[in-house]
């Protein structure tokens, strides 16, 4: 629910447009899932057959967890990159942590976009950034032509490099999933043949493989390709702080020690991918367990990082690529950047991270010792019940939407929020589901 239920719930209370928040989660989902098809309150998939069809994504694989044939692993296992090659650096004082994307080193996020440790993903942003339709860079594992002490933000993908390594998942071998691809640019699907990342705005237009459009613009066009690329950045930009105790995190064992930590580095034309003891492995699977249905008590600091940086990078958008587009239906829900300018509301990004996301009751910030108390957003996650925490979820968006009407000075000119396809207020509701 948080690439999904929560984003969703962050973008309209940013002002985005109900149709444009779907097709930003539908495609955060798609790197996950290959190809993403909703299901209604009623228990129902959307399929070619029902009258779901048009909410269903674009199939492609280049993303997919499991899809050690290409980097598709490295975009939910976000390994940093290790200058010195021993892991150290990336791990120490002046390298990340990933459980906060793009914060440390300082300066950090937004003035400073790490592209030295955070290489992959910072490559990766700048591509969901780009305003216009044109296929922008997008690499394998991020790696480009060196530039200055980066090898992620050169102007062309770096070629004639093999990048190797050993994901130790339990339910293959003790020997773990190999992971082997070449450098170059990205694969978007590899199903039959190499397609590049390039045709991605293609195959969103080609009805033969989805019919998705904005259904709320009245020309109703097919989904914009910068939607996508937000999309599929966001996914891996969450799964970086929620996947970083097992992965991002987990540093070199002092010498003598069995695990080697998480990080990749070049030696000669080798990338190599090294993956921690707990990357993928059931430490890391029973983590996810605790990201939602906590009961009484609150989620992991990972998820509410994740979601903060969420609600960060979609002001980002909102105000470079989005507005523009008319893909803001409530401009004056939008705040015009991320270090504390307010919206007509008079909220800055930090206000609405404290009322959605949630806000800090113990520790210090950035310390990974916070604990939070929930937000509008994140409190449904802890209902135990699958269901209740759709139907919860639900009706505090609603609530939500009410309650800006409320604080409108002209109220009429405010759109309401809309759950998504499938999903009605009522929960007992069985006419909104796929038929």
């Amino acid at each position: 629910m948080i690439h999904s239920d929560a984003t969703y719930f962050l973008a309209q209370a940013l002002g985005y447009r109900a149709d444009v928040a779907y097709w930003i989660v539908a495609y955060n989902e798609v790197a996950d899932y290959t190809q993403y098809a909703p299901i209604d309150q009623c228990g129902v998939q959307a399929s070619a057959s029902n009258s779901g069809q048009s909410y269903i994504t674009a199939k492609f694989n280049g993303f997919q967890r499991t899809n050690a044939t290409t980097d598709g692993p490295l975009y939910h296992y976000v390994l940093p990159f290790s200058p010195n090659g021993a892991g150290t650096d990336v791990h120490g004082a002046s390298g990340i942590q990933a459980v906060y994307p793009f914060h440390f080193p300082v300066p950090g996020y937004p003035l400073v976009i790490d592209d030295v440790y955070e290489g992959s993903l910072s490559n990766m942003r700048q591509w969901a950034m780009q305003a216009d339709e044109e296929p922008g860079l997008l690499c394998a594992a991020g790696l480009t032509v060196p530039n200055g002490a980066s090898n992620f933000s050169g102007r062309a993908c770096r070629t004639g490099i093999t990048a190797q390594g050993n994901v130790p998942v339990i339910t293959k071998s003790q020997n773990g999933v190999q992971v082997s691809f070449n450098s170059g640019p990205k694969i978007l699907d590899n199903s039959n043949g190499d397609v590049s990342y390039r045709e991605l705005g293609q195959w969103l237009k080609d009805k033969s493989r989805t019919t998705g459009v904005l259904w709320k613009d009245p020309a109703m066009p097919p989904v914009p390709v910068q939607l996508a690329r937000i999309g599929l950045y966001i996914h891996s930009m969450q799964d970086t702080a929620s996947h970083s105790t097992y992965c991002g995190d987990d540093a070199p064992s002092p010498p003598g020690g069995t695990d080697a930590g998480s990080y990749m580095k070049l030696d000669g034309n080798n990338l190599q991918l090294i993956f921690g003891a707990t990357c993928a492995t059931a430490p890391h699977i029973a983590g996810h367990t605790e990201e939602t249905a906590t009961g009484d008590s609150p989620l992991p600091l990972r998820n509410y990082s994740a979601l903060n940086m969420t609600l960060n990078e979609l002001i980002i958008f909102g105000n470079t690529v989005a507005k523009a587009r008319g893909w803001i239906v409530n401009p004056e829900l939008l705040p015009p950047d991320v270090v504390g300018g307010k919206n007509a509301l008079g909220q800055s990004a930090a206000d609405l991270q404290a009322k959605l996301v949630g806000t800090i009751t113990q520790g210090q910030q950035w310390t990974r010792g916070e604990v939070y108390k929930s937000g509008l957003v994140t409190l449904p996650l802890q209902q135990l019940s699958t269901l209740n925490r759709l139907h919860v979820m639900n009706a505090a968006l609603m609530s939500y939407s009410d309650y800006v009407q409320n604080q409108y000075t002209a109220p009429a000119r405010f759109t309401p929020f809309e759950l998504m396809p499938g999903n009605a207020k009522n929960p007992q509701d069985t006419s909104v589901c796929y038929k």
